[in-house]
């Protein structure tokens, strides 16, 4: 943002000096727009060619101010602009106008307001996932990393209403607040929540009081990642049984299971039929876990084999990536 502004500045100055110039020349030499825009350019670039017009020592005093004006700003110029080329800040900033293009184009994507510990997981599985998103954040450090390693990136803070809009707030499916501040939060939740009331908020909280706070202000979900930890080495400790179970159960070997949702969309394999008439682990290889029922949201574990499948209902199951996609394209064969 720096660069950016200093390479503004220097162009809003160096035409100012050629406006200044040249209706200086106009009015002292009395000469067209054209050659007093050339006197202008000889003078301040002191390349010595013929004067036009008459000289006078009005004129002659105004080339000397003319002069100095121009090998100050065209010194700041090149020195400026050849810091910029040589520490490679001129790259960076070519890329940080790409970045803005891909940014400006994104639509129903993830906002991660923070960077830290906490953000760079989220970051890792949204990554691994394939999913749109960009973060924002104010610490120079990781603003840098994120955008070497071609992560969507802007600079500055979550809380601020310009910040957000330039992050596609109006277009964008969610947002995480992993700021290390509540207050920050807090106050960031708030703006998205003003900004789009329809978007789905999950915001970290430190404290009880502060969940409390998040969701009064607009949070969908809060978590508290200190509390997640606490509990699941709590549970380690307690329960070393159960807690070796489910490492197990999501990774078997060197392959990775994971809990995903699976949607029934409209004529899609799965609408109408019942959980035993679907065969999904015969098909699939997957384990139905639980389904959210759409019509009331109601959560069902350990589904009965009779439940039938409505559109949009959801099913939490455990398996692999391919074997999820497997059950999301059964059928497509006999379209």
């Amino acid at each position: 943002m720096e660069d950016k502004r200093k390479l503004k500045f220097i162009f809003v100055v160096f035409a100012l000096l050629l406006i200044l110039g040249t209706l200086g020349y106009m009015i002292l030499l009395k000469v067209s727009l054209v050659d007093a825009l050339y006197m202008t350019v000889i003078t301040i670039s002191t390349v010595g060619f013929g004067e036009v017009g008459t000289t006078s020592e009005l004129s002659e005093l105004f080339s000397v101010l003319m002069i100095f004006l121009g090998v100050g700003v065209v010194g700041y110029a090149f020195t400026t602009v050849e810091a910029m080329l040589v520490e490679g800040r001129l790259v960076d900033l070519w890329k940080g106008s790409k970045m803005d293009k891909k940014i400006s184009a994104l639509d129903e994507h993830y906002i991660i307001c923070g960077s830290g510990e906490l953000a760079d997981v989220i970051i890792d599985k949204f990554t691994k996932e394939g999913l749109d998103f960009l973060v924002i954040t104010d610490d120079r450090a990781d603003l840098d990393d994120y955008s070497h390693h071609d992560i969507l990136v802007i600079e500055g803070q979550a809380t601020e209403e310009e910040v957000l809009e330039k992050a596609g707030i109006s277009r964008a499916r969610g947002l995480i607040a992993a700021l290390p501040s509540e207050v920050d939060n807090i106050v960031t939740v708030l703006t998205a929540r003003h900004l789009n009331k329809d978007i789905y908020i999950i915001a970290n909280s430190t404290s009880k009081s502060g969940s409390q706070k998040l969701m009064k202000v607009g949070a969908n979900k809060t978590m508290s990642a200190i509390e997640i930890s606490g509990k699941r080495i709590a549970s380690l400790m307690i329960k070393p049984n159960i807690i070796s179970f489910l490492d197990v159960v999501t990774k078997v070997g060197d392959v990775e299971m994971d809990l995903e949702e699976v949607i029934v969309n409209k004529g899609s394999y799965l609408e109408k039929k019942d959980l035993i008439a679907a065969q999904i682990p015969n098909k699939t290889g997957l384990i139905v876990l639980a389904i959210k029922r759409n019509k009331d949201k109601k959560m069902f574990f350990n589904p009965p084999g009779n439940y039938i499948f409505e559109t949009n209902d959801v099913l939490i199951v455990l398996g692999r990536e391919d074997q999820v996609e497997k059950l999301r394209h059964l059928g497509d064969e006999n379209k």
